[in-house]
């Protein structure tokens, strides 16, 4: 029997068992069981060989605040591995605010000399200063934005009222306007990005999402006008016009593991996916894994490492509510 006729066969055999397990847990469920195992049913028909479900998912918390309506990335808290930093998206203040890992608001900051076109990712990292949040004020659902912005403001306390005043670095992306939602930072403080949503290739086909580079230098201010970003890579997430789950909303950088290496989540719609990542470039290499979130929590928009290895995901609107899980 050949590799093809195995796999077939035995995802016949786990295809069997799981309708089998689906109808005891009808019988114990009743009809809205019944009908909650269908919808991930077809969920799971949709999903790729490699997807696998996340585990260990449970509900953390909500947020108690209604001014935090659309929470839109999220970075640890330096000293709290249990603190995070969040904020808003369009429209709002440039405030930051720091919650608990359940979503209960324990500060606001205002982050001086900063404003807020389009607030849709944060990420905390090394800088000059020490350590620094950048806050990347990149949305662009119409791509249309030519110029983009990046704050780096060196991290507050979660008691302070307003920040040490924030550096603006504006650049350009190589091909054009693009939407993007995620950015990370690298050990040597280059800011990658990944780009969000459908775009077609030379030939026409649905092409990966596309991966770019601020290297350090681009801070030092000798660049007359907006820098230029490297494209330097694509993952292996292809998101489709008509299905949004494979739309890339934000990504995190895990804590270093016991032999020094770290991982990237890539959050998107419908999955969360970790892929191994260069211990001082931050180049994303190989993913580990493809993990699918919850059926009825398809519309997640800023992801973080809890320090046990779990990730914490959020989503947008007043009360959203906060889980975490496992991948893989």
């Amino acid at each position: 029997m050949n590799g093809a006729a195995r796999r077939a066969r035995m995802n016949a055999a786990f295809a069997y068992r799981a309708v089998v397990a689906g109808l005891m847990l009808c019988a114990l469920q009743g009809l809205s069981g019944c009908r909650a195992r269908a919808e991930e049913k077809r969920d799971a028909v949709r999903s790729d060989d490699e997807t696998v479900w996340l585990r260990d998912v449970a509900r953390a918390g909500r947020f108690d605040d209604r001014e935090v309506d659309e929470s839109s990335g999220m970075a640890p808290v330096a000293g709290d591995s249990l603190l995070f930093w969040t904020h808003n998206d369009s429209g709002n203040e440039a405030r930051l605010y720091a919650i608990d890992s359940t979503g209960r608001v324990v500060g606001r900051v205002r982050v001086r000399g900063a404003t807020n076109t389009d607030w849709e990712a944060m990420a905390s990292g090394p800088c000059p200063e020490g350590r620094c949040l950048y806050i990347a004020d990149v949305g662009d659902n119409s791509a249309k934005r030519p110029v983009l912005t990046l704050w780096r403001v060196l991290e507050p306390g979660v008691r302070d009222v307003n920040s040490a005043t924030a550096a603006r670095l504006a650049f350009r992306l190589p091909d054009g306007p693009q939407d993007i939602e995620a950015i990370y930072v690298a050990p040597d403080t280059s800011v990658w990005l990944i780009s969000k949503r459908p775009a077609r290739g030379a030939a026409g086909a649905a092409r990966p999402v596309r991966v770019y580079r601020l290297p350090a230098a681009v801070w030092a201010g000798n660049v007359p006008g907006p820098t230029v970003a490297d494209l330097v890579d694509s993952l292996p997430i292809v998101p489709q016009k008509g299905d949004s789950r494979d739309w890339v909303t934000d990504a995190a950088v895990s804590p270093p593991r016991a032999d020094g290496s770290r991982r990237l989540a890539v959050l998107t719609y419908g999955a969360i996916q970790v892929f191994r990542l260069h211990p001082e470039s931050g180049r994303p290499g190989l993913r580990y894994a493809r993990c699918a979130l919850p059926v009825r929590e398809r519309n997640a928009e800023a992801i973080a490492w809890l320090p046990d290895g779990r990730l914490l995901f959020t989503n947008e609107g007043k009360g959203a509510p906060l889980y975490s899980g496992r991948c893989p």
